[in-house]
């Protein structure tokens, strides 16, 4: 990885895909994705040009009209952290999604929430940003409230705040339905300290994997769960691994390791489950 790092964080329109893949087409046909790596800072820290930017080097190696581009159809537009408008607290509600090709190493993509996406949208509203939340919202109704109380994180300004709430307001109501019974989520969520991890449903629903806060990336984003199981899956199977050694659950429940991460003890091992951020 040009990198060296596998995790790539995506803030753009086509964000969507990684939590929702059949997004109606309308959200999809751009050819561009914004995305930066989760290491962007560091790697520009690390570099011998004090001017050197992740989204600059981006652009050149994958942007438009480069040989990336010209071989798949699409191109990566450099951005960074503070490009989209997005709430602080959105990387608590990102969605993340494993990607493998043929061949090729697993790459983890990081995407905002749909309704921090949707903010985003609305603190620019460009005639193309109108269209998007208006599919969106056709496909799946806003719940308004929260995009207002999203967007109030943000702090938007004045004009940009009044426009995007006129915007709002005069989309069309959806109709009404009898009321679905609760949602009802097929992966069981294992249990993890609520200070330093978060649990994200992954595969639409169908598993939950746990992953604990990386500062230097600003995201929840190294899979680890000191508590519990770093994965269940639909069925109810369970991975628990520790070296990256399946064990049986009784085995690791008494594993040192597990029962001394369990007091707060986590001197001389890695975490369970643990591995460090490439």
């Amino acid at each position: 990885m040009h990198f060296k790092t596998r995790t790539v964080v995506v803030v753009g329109s086509q964000g969507i895909l990684v939590g929702w893949p059949g997004a109606p087409v309308t959200m999809c046909m751009s050819p561009e994705i914004d995305a930066y790596p989760a290491n962007a800072r560091a790697w520009e820290a690390a570099q011998d040009d004090d001017l050197a930017e992740a989204s600059e080097e981006i652009s050149v190696f994958f942007g438009e009209g480069s040989l990336f581009h010209t071989a798949h159809g699409f191109y990566i537009d450099g951005v960074d952290d503070r490009t989209a408008r997005l709430p602080p607290s959105w990387p608590s509600r990102a969605v993340v999604r494993e990607v493998s090709g043929h061949g090729t190493a697993t790459v983890t993509v990081v995407a905002p929430g749909p309704e921090d996406l949707i903010v985003s949208k609305l603190a620019r509203l460009a005639d193309k940003d109108r269209d998007y939340i208006a599919a969106y919202h056709r496909a799946r109704p806003l719940d308004l409230a929260v995009i207002e109380a999203r967007m109030a994180e943000c702090g938007l300004e004045e004009l940009p705040a009044r426009r995007a709430l006129a915007f709002l307001a005069g989309l069309p109501t959806p109709r009404e339905s009898t009321p679905a019974g609760p949602v009802r989520t097929a992966a069981a969520v294992p249990s993890h300290p609520a200070e330093t991890h978060c649990a994200f449903l992954m595969d639409e629903g169908r598993s939950v994997s746990v992953r604990a806060w990386n500062e230097a990336a600003g995201l929840y984003e190294v899979l680890d769960n000191p508590l519990g199981p770093a994965v269940v899956a639909q069925d109810g199977t369970s991975a628990f691994l520790i070296d990256g050694k399946a064990l049986p659950r009784e085995v690791w429940d008494t594993h040192p390791r597990v029962r001394a991460a369990r007091r707060g003890d986590l001197s001389g091992y890695p975490r369970p489950n643990w591995a460090p951020p490439d």
